[in-house]
């Protein structure tokens, strides 16, 4: 059951094992983990390498620790799934449309602010002019499954409200007769801010799917800069490529 001599780390050998009994169903929701003392004499290992083995089935949300009981099997929870497709640029209300679960937005904060030198850069703008500066939190359910911090011109949207963006923000530029034609995005995997890990709920040590993204309205000018972080639990993502 743990190799030594496998390049494998022992804690993950064990967690693999005890996933194993989870699978199987020889560990049912409601039993109990041998105790960390127990994983020690039984495999012959320190109480370190077994808690850690343990952690990693708590962050997948197998098991779970109850203070002065132990640590016991839970019931996988059926979460909501969201693909993403990475070769078409598409709003949150769009990416989630055909969910079973409703929908929102929650703006946190909307103010205009002078643009720095780095995001008049991004939005190839003079540094100092006014820009919308906005976080907002998107949730399926009750469930956050994306944060997100924008900068906008402010003179293309100089009457942006509150209420414009608790609702669909591109259905609002679309009412000032501009059309969005696609953005530019980088992801890459982090472990998140203080500020991020509270916003989607995410565990101390546990990453988040972090894309910058430049949008463009259609005939090319850049009109939005935004740090978008995914709630890496809920996503998907997807990308049809073609031989040339």
């Amino acid at each position: 059951m743990i190799d030594r001599y496998s390049t494998v780390p022992v804690y993950l050998q064990l967690e693999q094992y005890l996933n194993g009994l989870i699978a199987a169903g020889t560990l049912r929701p409601g039993d109990a983990l041998p105790s960390e003392h127990e994983l020690c004499q039984q495999f012959t290992i320190s109480r370190m390498t077994a808690r850690k083995a343990v952690d990693y089935l708590v962050r997948q949300g197998k098991v779970e620790r109850r203070r002065g009981q132990g640590t016991f099997v839970i019931q996988a929870k059926k979460d909501v799934l969201v693909s993403l497709p990475l070769d078409r640029h598409l709003s949150s209300s769009e990416v989630t449309c055909g969910l079973n679960v409703p929908v929102s937005n929650r703006l946190i904060c909307l103010l205009q602010q002078q643009a720095s030198a780095d995001i008049a850069e991004k939005l190839r703008i003079v540094p100092g002019s006014n820009v919308w500066f906005m976080k907002r939190l998107r949730l399926v359910g009750d469930v956050p499954f994306v944060f997100e911090q924008s900068w906008m011109i402010t003179e293309l949207f100089a009457d942006l409200q509150e209420n414009d963006l608790n609702k669909s923000k591109y259905a609002y530029i679309s009412r000032k007769g501009f059309s969005v034609e696609n953005s530019e995005k980088e992801i890459r995997a982090e472990l998140p801010s203080h500020e991020v890990r509270d916003m989607l709920g995410l565990k101390r040590d546990e990453p988040v799917l972090h894309a910058t993204s430049l949008a463009t309205l259609s005939g090319g000018k850049i009109f939005e800069f935004s740090d978008i972080y995914y709630n890496q639990q809920h996503y998907r993502f997807t990308l049809t490529a073609s031989r040339a």
